[in-house]
């Protein structure tokens, strides 16, 4: 049987769609022996006697009829490029009409994750475009659009795009808190959607957001399942994760995950490498890595190509220590660091100091002005690594500090406007004064003046 049209209209009854769309399929999949279309035409019948004498229609038949066909739409990656999108959505379409869409939709989109063989450039975009219709035709609370944003997600991370990952990232940032509570998700639901989203992107290059979904992941755990196999193997991967992406130098999250903290058991090792780069220095993981090589810490040496990378974090996060110690101090000659200081904190030579410096600014963890002509560098502000009563305790002298000073200029002002009160009273008595004066001998010159005129 040839082939529908390849402008495929949304318009006439289920049955008659139904029928089209067999007809349809059956021309991509070219059966040797039944064909769809022969075999939907029991059921297809009495619907379409139905819709044309307006009478109830029997549901169970039309189901019947929408499990064959999506059955059927296996083919459909095979049709040709500009043919694919008309007939999703004509499948989109009948499915709608079922008594659950969801039964459908699900298998739906598994047939979307799946390579497009006719058009390998632009199989991915098509199966987004797709998707993106199906997601946009639901209510908002539908929990069917969860599977089929995990759809969409899988799509991005196959087709590796960088680009069609970054189209959905602005998406996520803004309603993805929303479509979580919308759609009900329990923890196991929520876990799978962010380790979705950083698996896309991971292989889309955003380590960023790989890292943070990774730790989102992380805190879906309960308390009563953190030593499970699964928290163990997603805890070891976002610490891993952690620990040798170069940007990430604040490992609150990690610690205050269930999960990581159930390594303290499991794997000792790199809990203990964690508590170092959560708050200790070059010298302790110097130590630490005399006992416990690199390649020790986990059984399948994930860490080992990561050595270089390990102590050059560890560096960083020690330079930070320092400037953190230096900025507690109200002494401002005592907040600068000489480069022999740093040379001996970091183990690198003098003449590398200034690298090291630039390289821990550029890291966000602190801010300064180096000199040369002095070999040190002034502190202006550091990020402490752990922040406990003690950084509190800091916090509330400086704030102690600050209001004393505040007092002060406040009793300066109140002083000052006091005096200017009191000065601007005086003249205003002074001006008065004057003024009755001068009022007086007007007064006395011009009465002998009114005598002379009245004689």
């Amino acid at each position: 049987m040839p082939a529908p049209s390849t402008t495929l209209l949304i318009e006439g009854s289920f049955s008659e769609l139904a029928e089209e769309f067999a007809a349809y399929l059956d021309a991509l999949s070219k059966p040797e022996e039944a064909s769809l279309q022969t075999d939907l035409a029991p059921l297809l019948q009495p619907l379409h006697e139905q819709e044309q004498n307006d009478t109830q229609i029997d549901q169970s038949k039309r189901d019947e009829v929408l499990k064959k066909l999506v059955s059927a739409a296996t083919v459909l990656n095979t049709a040709p490029e500009k043919e694919i999108t008309p007939a999703y959505n004509l499948l989109i379409h009948l499915v709608q009409q079922a008594s659950d869409p969801d039964m459908f939709l699900s298998r739906i989109c598994s047939y979307l994750t799946k390579p497009v063989s006719s058009s390998s450039q632009f199989g991915a975009s098509l199966a987004i475009a797709i998707l993106s219709t199906i997601f946009n035709t639901l209510a908002p609370s539908d929990s069917s659009r969860f599977h089929i944003l995990l759809a969409v997600v899988a799509v991005i991370r196959q087709s590796g795009s960088s680009a069609a990952f970054d189209a959905l990232k602005p998406q996520l940032t803004a309603q993805l808190p929303t479509w979580r509570s919308a759609w009900e998700l329990d923890d196991e639901e929520a876990r799978r959607l962010h380790l979705a989203i950083a698996d896309a992107a991971q292989v889309a290059g955003d380590l960023d957001w790989s890292q943070t979904h990774l730790v989102e992941a992380l805190h879906t755990i309960p308390p009563a399942e953190a030593s499970s196999p699964v928290a163990r193997e997603l805890a070891v991967r976002a610490l891993t994760s952690a620990l040798t992406h170069p940007a990430v130098f604040d490992f609150a999250p990690l610690t205050a995950a269930d999960a990581v903290q159930a390594l303290r058991s499991s794997d000792a090792a790199l809990f203990e490498l964690l508590e170092i780069f959560t708050a200790d220095t070059l010298d302790a993981y110097e130590d630490f890595i005399s006992t416990t090589p690199v390649a020790n810490i986990l059984p399948d040496n994930a860490l080992t190509p990561h050595a270089e990378a390990l102590q050059t974090k560890i560096r960083l996060l020690t330079l930070a220590s320092l400037a953190a110690a230096a900025t507690t101090t109200t002494n401002a000659s005592a907040r600068s660091l000489s480069y022999e200081t740093i040379a001996s904190a970091l183990r690198v030579p003098q003449e590398e100091v200034e690298k090291w410096v630039i390289d821990t600014i550029r890291a966000g963890l602190i801010e300064g002005k180096l000199s040369q002509l002095r070999s040190e560098f002034l502190v202006h502000r550091a990020t402490y690594r752990v922040f406990g009563e003690k950084q509190w305790a800091e916090v509330q002298g400086r704030l102690m500090v600050w209001r004393r000073s505040l007092e002060n200029v406040l009793g300066v002002i109140r002083s000052e406007r006091e005096r200017f009160a009191r000065e601007a009273a005086s003249v205003a008595t002074a001006t008065e004064e004057k003024t009755g004066a001068d009022k007086g001998r007007i007064e006395r010159r011009r009465a002998p003046q009114e005598v002379a005129a009245a004689e």
